[in-house]
């Protein structure tokens, strides 16, 4: 009997235990579903004594140094972005340059190709991409996300009207087979249109071909001016694709390397380019360039002949290039060119659209076989298509057969 008594206290003993472990853990998950939702008592008196603001996982870790001595999981922050008044000055400048040019219905600026996985904002990843024209150009980084077009990748275009009056349009085009003269974009998705335009970005893919771009830009300037144009960039030469138009004057500004070294920084001395040592260095003449070659640096040939154009130059000119050594010269620009003061005027084409046209200031040496050639100092700032991209100047050694 006592043995009965014992295994029936042992029992209800169990069921007591097993009873207060499942309150128990009742108990301890309601706990935790009232903590997620609202912190408890305990839990607000610990934070205060201890003087920290606690915060929920779900935000965003705070990006500072760990690991090796300040290593951090994110890109440098870049520099802060200018001020209104920064931005608003150097938008006016770029204009001004325009105002030189009247056929300019549109200024362009080439900033880079973004992969489409690239996590990195995109401020930051203009400040890493283009430094010097981000630096010069603030205003490109206060363009508003409702302005930035496109998928997000790809090529990626900074467009500024010429002027506040300027009517912009940017459309996704489809590339369409029109069985006897090729392939002709047709606009299937407005991307961008006003009246009054302001600066925008846009992204720029490509269909089969570099040279078929799923966008279209239509500009008409507040003085009568327009383009129309599908940007794309020349892979081989590294520069965008710019219309052109009466006697091949460049329809677009490019200032893509607006901030380079002797860019920006050359305006402000742009009488201070003369050669050293030679004080009889003098600006040639049409006569005394016609009909003269010249080397102008690794790979390239000019041409500058006499006649054979319009009256109103001096002569035609063509632009070689050697791809490989021991290859045959390829002409590869050709046009017209002439002497405008001391500067030479090239107006050059390369067909499909792509010209290389300036007024570059020149100086000849006495014995007529070294022309000292400089970039434009018009404020439209452009170089000869052999200069080097860091290039403001070169000299050229005649040729003689």
């Amino acid at each position: 009997m006592k043995k009965m008594i014992r295994r029936l206290a042992a029992a209800f003993l169990s069921l007591l235990l097993l009873l207060s472990l499942a309150a128990c853990g009742g108990k301890g998950s309601g706990q935790q579903q009232d903590n997620s939702a609202e912190p408890s008592e305990g839990s607000v008196k610990q934070s205060e004594d201890s003087g920290q603001v606690e915060t929920d996982s779900k935000l965003p870790h705070d990006h500072t140094s760990k690991g090796n001595k300040g290593e951090s999981d994110t890109p440098p922050a870049s520099p802060a972005p200018a001020d209104n008044e920064q931005a608003q000055a150097a938008l006016d400048w770029l204009r001004a340059c325009m105002d030189n040019a009247p056929q300019i219905a549109l200024a362009a600026a080439y900033l880079g190709y973004r992969e489409a996985d690239d996590p990195t904002p995109l401020g930051d990843w203009m400040w890493v991409n283009s430094p010097a024209l981000m630096e010069e150009m603030p205003f490109i980084l206060t363009i508003p996300e409702d302005r930035i077009l496109g998928a997000g990748y790809g090529d990626l275009y900074c467009l500024v009207p010429r002027d506040d009056n300027t009517t912009l349009a940017v459309n996704h085009v489809t590339w369409k087979s029109t069985w006897n003269s090729g392939f002709r974009p047709e606009a299937d998705e407005v991307l961008y249109r006003d009246e009054y335009a302001q600066p925008v970005l846009v992204f720029v893919g490509y269909e089969e071909f570099q040279d078929e771009p799923d966008v279209g830009i239509h500009a008409i300037a507040g003085n009568g001016a327009q383009v129309e144009w599908y940007p794309f960039m020349d892979a081989e030469e590294g520069y965008m694709s710019i219309p052109t138009g009466v006697d091949y004057n460049p329809l677009i500004l490019d200032f893509t390397r607006f901030g380079d070294i002797n860019g920006l920084d050359y305006w402000d001395n742009p009488d201070g380019w003369e050669p050293a040592g030679d004080d009889s260095w003098l600006p040639p003449t049409d006569e005394g360039l016609a009909d003269s070659q010249w080397n102008c640096g690794e790979g390239w040939y000019m041409e500058l002949g006499k006649g054979n154009c319009d009256p109103n130059y001096a002569g035609t000119a063509d632009l070689y290039y050697q791809f490989e050594d021991e290859q045959e010269y390829q002409l590869f620009y050709f046009g017209v060119w002439r002497m405008e003061g001391d500067c030479l005027r090239l107006e050059l084409s390369a067909g499909m659209g792509t010209s290389a046209s300036g007024s570059f200031p020149v100086l000849i040496d006495p014995s007529g076989d070294h022309l000292y050639i400089q970039q434009s100092k018009d404020g439209c700032y452009s170089r000869p298509p052999f200069f080097d991209d860091d290039m403001a100047s070169m000299e050229l050694t005649r040729s003689y057969g």
